[in-house]
């Protein structure tokens, strides 16, 4: 048992020594196959994304020219069926001439 850690934690030094090594310097001619690559696959990012422009700007087109209502009003949302809690004004937190305060914000604690 005990050569069996032996020889596992001297091949552990070992492996691990390789792991810590250093490659040589890539050559030139590595150096100009990993820049080409590099450039073609930026080509066929550029590619793909001007695919995917104009196909979004397909879809946007067809969009708007089913559904003209919704331009006309686009910044507004109609709160006549909205519930009561959105329709509160952001930041409001007292009563005002509008809301008053309800009567339950007074209420004595439950005994």
């Amino acid at each position: 048992m005990r050569k069996r850690a032996i020889f596992l934690f001297a091949g552990m030094l070992i492996a691990s020594g390789a792991a810590l090594g250093k490659l040589p310097p890539p050559t030139p001619e590595e150096q100009a196959a990993a820049a080409a690559k590099k450039a073609a696959e930026q080509e066929q990012l550029e590619k793909e994304k001007g695919l995917l422009e104009k196909a979004q700007d397909r879809v946007a087109a067809r969009y708007r020219g089913q559904h003209p209502a919704g331009q006309a009003d686009a910044g507004r949302t109609p709160d006549h069926n909205m519930p009561k809690t959105t329709s509160e004004r952001p930041g409001g937190t007292g009563p005002d001439p509008v809301r008053p305060q309800s009567a339950e914000a007074h209420s004595a604690p439950a005994k």
